[in-house]
């Protein structure tokens, strides 16, 4: 049983507390932004209108004897307490008006809006917490099969290096400090940030994170990051049926991964390769299916590409203005199969040998 007590605070409190770091609204067990610029609005008229919104959810989080404070994380509420933010910095308009724009009294009526707050008295890094944001999310706005995949296997190394190289860990960040305010997760060792700190990894970031493949949504929804798995456990175990075999690697290497560093190393090289080619944003190769086999070739042939990327950038222009009908099919068709992955592979790879 976990205690837990019903209040309200006015948006002016929950505001000011999240400013003041008193409680924090993107704690690591958090989901990225997902909400789009008609749900902000429709949320905040709901406010304007003076109708109510479903609870906030918050864990009470651990008394700091020394400072005599407490630092509360937002469980369930984050896409709204961003939405209200986003308002009162005038980020957005609601019926043709900013915040700013609202009477002296609407902002009033606006700031002094009770919401209603369920309030956890659990510790912030307690496991609980995540197993209750998890529920919550079940329903409407579920999480997504790598959300919770990427929350059950959160400290897996095999899943770390896969959050590095698509950009899901700050490695930017003051080790002690923000994991001590828990806007990284403090179940991961210290160690794996200070190897991170270490790696050259910005080129494969920038490309796992590309507007080019991914949408902004399929990023905030963590389909680069599903990507990004897959195409780390195909170099290393071949190609497989959709994500069955990143799920095995998560688990044979959950304490240690033997030989990321080489791993890392030649994916962000092969990523320098990959934009050295320049292909445009609506290439052909820059479409999910296309990507993912491309990539998984070069970084298996690295030796025999390197310096040559432009012999090869023609040849796969060549193939891109005849793409065989077996191969066009098993582009868009059914392209998570082990057989399609393996057919555009092997069309790949025969391109590969010719140069």
């Amino acid at each position: 049983m976990v205690d837990y007590r019903v209040r309200s605070i006015s948006l002016l409190d929950l505001v000011n507390d999240i400013r003041s770091g008193k409680l924090i609204p993107d704690a690591y067990f958090q989901r990225n932004l997902v909400w789009r610029d008609v749900h902000n609005k429709d949320f905040i008229k709901t406010i304007l209108l003076g109708y109510p919104f479903p609870q906030i959810f918050i864990s009470k989080g651990k008394v700091n004897i020394t400072n005599m404070t407490t630092t509360s994380c937002i469980v369930d509420g984050q896409q709204r307490t961003n939405a209200i933010s986003l308002f009162i910095d005038n980020e957005f308009e609601v019926d043709g008006k900013y915040f700013d724009d609202l009477t002296e009294s609407e902002k009033t009526n606006f700031l002094k809006y009770e919401v209603a707050v369920i309030e956890l008295d659990l510790e912030n890094d307690d496991p609980k917490v995540q197993e209750i944001f998890q529920r919550i999310n079940r329903t409407s706005n579920s999480l997504t099969a790598i959300e919770k995949i990427a929350s059950e296997y959160s400290t897996s190394e095999f899943m770390l290096v896969a959050k590095l190289i698509s950009n899901q860990i700050n490695i930017d960040i003051d080790i002690e400090e923000d994991i001590e305010n828990f806007r990284e997760d403090p179940n991961i060792p210290k160690e794996f940030y200070r190897w991170a700190k270490g790696k050259k990894v910005k080129k494969i970031q920038s490309l796992f994170s590309d507007r080019n493949i991914f949408t902004a949504r399929e990023v905030s929804r963590k389909v680069h990051l599903q990507y990004a798995l897959n195409i780390l456990t195909s170099v290393i175990s071949g190609i497989f049926n959709r994500n069955e075999k990143a799920n095995d690697l998560l688990d044979d290497y959950f304490n240690e991964f033997i030989g990321k560093d080489e791993v890392v190393d030649k994916f962000e090289k092969t990523a320098e390769i990959f934009n050295r080619m320049k292909f445009g944003a609506k290439s052909f190769w820059n479409t999910k299916s296309n990507f993912f086999s491309l990539f998984i070739v070069m970084y298996n042939n690295f030796d025999k590409i390197e310096n040559k990327e432009n012999i090869f950038l023609s040849e796969l222009m060549k193939f891109e203005k005849e793409i065989p009908d077996d191969y066009k099919l098993a582009a868009t068709e059914a392209v998570n199969n082990k057989r399609e992955r393996q057919l555009r592979n092997d069309y790949i790879q025969t391109i590969v040998n010719q140069i």
